[in-house]
């Protein structure tokens, strides 16, 4: 193993590991300043960075401290970060968790980092150079060096008291094989999928300029990720309560289709991977219905019935199932315990929620409105990470 191999991307290779109190005002002051770079950098104009300038603004965290009052809370030490590649910023959530929770932090970046990535770790590095945050550079370090370099892995994770794995089971599975520091705590974000739940009569009901905004929120939970995010949905569940149910799904995906027009950056390589996904789907999933596709922007995929296997259902790139429902109770045959999150149109995401505890179901662990399936939130995948990476101290 060369040691020229590591990159620091940000921070310090070897981070120092004293538990500081969450929600450490030299932490809150931190990310302050952090948001405020975020906004007047370039990457001010990119809707990823700048929902992430807005979640880590103080007084948003100020109110979020205010949930963790009471006993004493400090960090568990020195964290170990694995984020995904797919999703480009959920690294800086991540981190930013980690810190709030008094840790320590050491991210090992992925290779294919993005664009958008390499410049928010130099505004990161900016920030974190500041003579005010030399503490918290002292116990930061976002690192890069090739995945076959195990011994490296495993040696870092011996000297960590956690570790945070993100990039779905393959990944899980593969830093499993590493033994952690005993007594180390563990939070692993598997492979997880999504879906929607659509009133007709909600659709049916609304002015032009409303269902413009519905179509702009959908697309934000959908096409910004390509739906390659855990809370993206890949299916639409329409409650039938409307006489002309049909004229209100059209009307729906028409204004989606129009934002998608004017805002979708469909490469050929989406286009292809879009198509042989629907071609897989079509010689597996036996309740597939009519597709109608809106040229190569939006695929509607029809079920005639619950799907055998809701988990297998791998569509992306602006392809969408979609299932008329009579009852919230339908619910069961299309959640497992890889659903993670549902969002609601025209149905209170309290009234879904209450049903998912009434039936019992393995899956679901938020319902939130349509345009908020990728608001990050410090409860996640149904675990608090702050008192998950956080020891409390009885007295």
């Amino acid at each position: 193993m060369e040691a020229d191999t590591l990159r620091v991307l940000a921070g310090s290779a070897h981070p120092e590991a004293a538990p500081w109190p969450v929600f450490d005002p030299r932490v809150l002051d931190f990310l302050s300043d952090l948001s405020t770079a975020l906004r007047a950098s370039p990457l001010g104009t990119d809707a990823e960075a700048v929902s992430f300038a807005f979640w880590c603004r103080r007084s948003r965290l100020e109110a979020l401290k205010k949930q963790y009052e009471g006993p004493i809370r400090l960090g568990r030490g020195l964290l170990f970060h694995i984020p995904p590649a797919n999703v480009p910023l959920l690294f800086a959530y991540s981190l930013a968790v980690g810190m709030l929770a008094g840790c320590a932090n050491l991210l090992r970046m992925s290779s294919r980092l993005e664009e958008r990535g390499r410049m928010f770790c130099a505004v990161l590095d900016e920030v974190l150079s500041r003579p005010k945050h030399a503490a918290l550079k002292a116990r930061t370090g976002l690192i890069s060096y090739p995945r076959e370099e195990e011994d490296r892995t495993a040696a870092l994770l011996l000297e960590c008291d956690g570790r945070l794995v993100w990039g779905g089971d393959a990944t899980v599975e593969a830093m499993r094989r590493f033994p952690a520091r005993p007594g180390g705590v563990e939070l692993v974000f598997p492979d997880r999928w999504s879906l929607c739940l659509m009133s007709e009569a909600h659709v049916a009901a609304l002015s032009a300029s409303e269902l413009e905004l519905l179509a702009h929120r959908f697309y934000n939970d959908t096409y910004l990720m390509d739906q390659n995010a855990c809370s993206s949905p890949r299916l639409v569940l329409w409650k039938q309560d409307c006489p002309d149910g049909a004229s209100a799904r059209d009307r729906f995906w028409a204004a989606l289709c129009r934002k998608a027009e004017d805002t979708y950056d469909l490469t050929p390589y989406k286009a292809a991977r879009k198509y042989e996904a629907l071609c897989e789907l079509a010689m597996t999933e036996p309740a597939l219905g009519p597709v109608r596709r809106e040229g190569n922007l939006l695929y509607r995929v029809s079920l005639t019935a619950p799907p055998a296997d809701p988990d297998a259902l791998h569509l992306a790139f602006g392809s969408f199932l979609e299932y008329e429902i009579t009852s919230l109770g339908e619910l069961s045959a299309f959640v497992t315990r890889r659903t993670q999150t549902l969002t609601c149109a025209g149905i209170a995401p309290d009234e879904a929620a209450r049903t998912v505890a009434a039936l019992g179901l393995p899956g679901i662990d938020r319902a939130v409105p349509v345009g908020q399936a990728m608001e990050f939130d410090v409860e996640w995948d149904g675990k608090d990470l702050i008192a998950s990476l956080s020891r409390v101290i009885r007295c």
